[in-house]
């Protein structure tokens, strides 16, 4: 599963900016300190053998899914000024990424300060590789005598591959390293001034504020009120735009405030002459916010908060109704037309799935390849590739409306497909499997909104509906799921995912009254669930005080409540799950945390409607694809994956925050390093055969559920850990 691969792609980062000592040609004055030498660990690797040639040289073989390799413990402790961890290697094929975990004495990892590094390119030299810890090192505390270091070794796995490693060490910065180190820390001041003007604004009390945004067929009417004295003026504030750098507002955003209580229309559709790039865009200001605005002489000056259109907007739509789940939670993660899907819909009873949505296979700028339909949105003519969405969507989609099952497209942003990725790019990303869209210019803007407005106008149907968006994927991991640059503070990151969230919004909606947008989180709570990460608490808190601050607006967490090991069907005993509102993370095992936080006021949808929860990616492992052998599965682990997911559906049953489970994954999918499925391989051998957890998920929710519960002794096999508990 991801966390699996984000774990070994961690470790890859880390070599990737290792750079030896004591190399020639490495530009180090030798007099900067002692080094400390440190030697791989021969008996600990996973997913690879490791073999000695000397004391200073390792070959590394690749055998199978999230390689890594762990350091012997360290034979002194690490001078504090030795902040550069180093050494050269050779590799047959380019090691995509590396991560560095810091370990204690036993090897148990400090997963929150963990380092990723840059790729390492394939080579038959000894090519120098070092990563910079600073920060993280002095987070952790580590560097004590005895204490370990794990390496892991890429995402990218070519089996048999080898790597050699020699000359490991600890050392002081180079100075290179030292001018990029010094370069960093100036530019994580303007980053720390940035995100402090964030909170400062959401946190802010303003005398003037904008009341009520409507949007109707083709006005846009925005009321408020001014207090205090001088010039004050409504200004449009373009999703493409940034309210923190605008010092002075351009004059085609401003418009006139006559009196105390002001009531402001404007026409729905406009036309910004940006860039040369973007001259004549046009524009739709159901996406914009509007804010009140004082002049002065040195700039111009925020005195409210800026607000949104979320319930006022003109709806287009047929007038569907909300699809009720309660008392159906059962539902379906990532559905694909492949023959299985009505028959399991109506077997398992299934009320609600998950389908991947990737603009950049769906709409192009060029008409190219299968592109060919013309559409246009805001007098630009894009292309849609409708064969892909007929075989890859629409199909799904149908099956599953025949059924009233309630479809939460996730949209992903893709980093290759159509010319359009270039466009959707985030302009700081840097690494990871999806980028966060581009908010930043009129262009990107109306390449999402188009496909959003196209998808939102489609899908908007009684037999062929999608009635929730989620946005994105675990954007907690932001650095690795959804990327924005790396190193970027929450806040400045919540502030570009919330105009994404915003767009999906108002365009749905105009479609779709009782659409719903989601935010996509991993287990992590209080505690980050990987490195470079962010507390999923920090999340919530930043989707509170933007929805006070601009506007509240229905959304939702989408949890993917996975234990802290995926492959571990005992989720009963994860001793990182608490029953706590301070626990480090949620899992299939203290749901109860997920379901009091949506049930306090302050989290509620204009504190009084309950938030309530999907878990849109989530389920109970029986084992790893090495357990099959022979391709026969683990009979054990079979029986404990059902007893667990029985587990699990007492809590998700009983608990009313919970709306739905999307289980993951339908099928056992050997790349995911975890076997998740309901069914088992989809080969010649296995032919997706229901495992036990599939009968499991059939009878849970029905008037069998309490007999076949019994039958199968669930309740004995979990023991006293069985049932809903209190959180503190």
């Amino acid at each position: 599963m991801k966390k699996i691969y984000f774990a070994l792609s961690g470790a890859l980062a880390a070599l990737a900016s290792c750079e030896t000592a004591s190399v020639p040609g490495i530009d180090r004055a030798p007099e900067r300190g002692v080094e400390v030498r440190m030697f791989i660990n021969d008996t600990t690797a996973n997913s690879a053998t490791v073999e000695t040639l000397n004391d200073s040289t390792w070959v590394i073989t690749i055998t199978g899914g999230d390689p890594y390799i762990f350091m012997k413990g360290l034979e002194m402790d690490v001078p504090s000024q030795n902040k550069a961890f180093a050494f050269e290697y050779m590799a047959e094929n380019t090691i995509d990424k590396t991560q560095v975990f810091f370990a204690d004495k036993d090897q148990n990892v400090d997963i929150e300060n963990s380092v990723f590094g840059a790729s390492a390119p394939a080579t038959e030299e000894w090519t120098p590789y070092s990563i910079r810890l600073t920060k993280q090192l002095s987070a952790s505390g580590w560097g004590k005598e005895g204490e370990t270091m794990r390496l892991d070794l890429g995402e990218t796995i070519v089996k048999g591959s080898r790597i050699h490693i020699r000359n490991i060490v600890m050392r002081e910065l180079n100075d290179k390293e030292q001018a990029e180190e010094d370069a960093e820390n100036a530019a994580a001041a303007e980053k720390e001034e940035y995100e402090q003007g964030i909170k400062d604004y959401l946190n802010a009390s303003w005398n003037s504020e904008v009341s009520s945004v409507s949007v109707s067929s083709d006005e846009v009417r925005i009321s408020g009120t001014v207090s205090g004295e001088g010039e004050f003026f409504l200004a449009e504030i373009p999703l493409f735009e940034d309210i923190f750098s605008m010092k002075t507002m351009p004059q085609e955003y401003r418009h006139e405030i006559t009196s105390a209580s002001f009531d402001v229309t404007v026409p729905r559709k406009t036309v910004y002459e940006k860039t040369d790039t973007t001259a004549g865009a046009g524009y739709d200001r159901l996406l914009s916010k509007w804010a009140v605005y004082k002049s002065g002489a040195d700039g111009d000056e925020l005195v409210s908060s800026a607000k949104y259109a979320a319930d006022d907007i003109f709806d287009k739509g047929p007038g569907l109704e909300r699809i009720d789940l309660t008392g159906q939670k059962k539902g379906l993660g990532g559905i694909v037309n492949n023959g299985l899907l009505e028959s399991d819909i109506v077997e398992l009873g299934l009320k609600s799935a998950t389908i991947n949505i990737i603009p950049t296979l769906i709409l192009n700028t060029v008409q190219t390849g299968g592109y060919t339909v013309p559409y246009i949105y805001e007098g630009t003519t894009y292309y849609v590739d409708e064969s892909y969405l007929t075989a890859n969507i629409d199909a799904p989609v149908r099956t599953a409306s025949k059924y009233g099952v309630s479809v939460a497209g996730i949209i992903l942003m893709q980093l290759t497909g159509s010319e359009m990725s270039a466009i959707v790019r985030h302009p700081d990303y840097t690494d990871g499997v999806f980028t966060m869209p581009n908010m930043t210019t009129p262009e990107a803007v109306n390449a999402y909104a188009a496909c959003m407005e196209y998808l939102s106008e489609r899908y908007s149907k009684s037999d062929m509906r999608i009635s929730h968006w989620i946005i994105h994927n675990e954007i907690d991991g932001g650095v690795h799921w959804t990327n924005m640059g790396a190193d970027v503070l929450v806040a400045t990151y919540m502030d570009t995912y919330l105009k994404s969230m915003r767009l999906v919004y108002n365009i749905a909606h105009q479609y779709d009254a009782n659409s719903q947008v989601f935010v996509s989180l991993a287990h992590g709570w209080t505690t980050p669930a990987g490195g470079g990460w962010y507390r999923v608490v920090d999340v919530l808190d930043l989707l509170n005080g933007f929805s006070a601050a601009e506007g509240d607006f229905y959304w939702a967490p989408a949890y993917h409540s996975y234990g802290t090991s995926l492959s571990d069907p005992v989720v009963w005993k994860d001793n990182n799950a608490l029953f706590s509102m301070d626990t480090p993370y949620v899992t299939m095992k203290n749901l109860e945390v997920l379901d009091k936080w949506v049930q306090t006021p302050e989290n509620m949808y204009k504190g009084s409607i309950m938030r309530k929860v999907w878990l849109s990616e989530a389920g109970v492992g029986s084992g790893v694809p090495d357990d099959v052998k022979n391709d026969v599965y683990p009979e054990d682990l079979l029986a404990q994956q059902a007893a667990g997911f029985a587990y699990c559906w007492i809590k998700i049953n009983g608990l009313d925050g919970i709306e739905a489970l999307q289980w993951h994954n339908w099928m056992d999918n050997a790349s995911e390093g975890a076997l998740l499925g309901l069914r088992k391989y989809a080969d010649g051998v296995h032919n997706a055969a229901p495992k036990p957890v599939w009968t499991t998920y059939q009878k849970a929710g029905t008037s069998e559920e309490s007999s076949y519960f019994e039958s199968q002794g669930y309740q004995k096999t979990v023991g006293d850990d069985w049932g809903i508990k209190a959180v503190e």
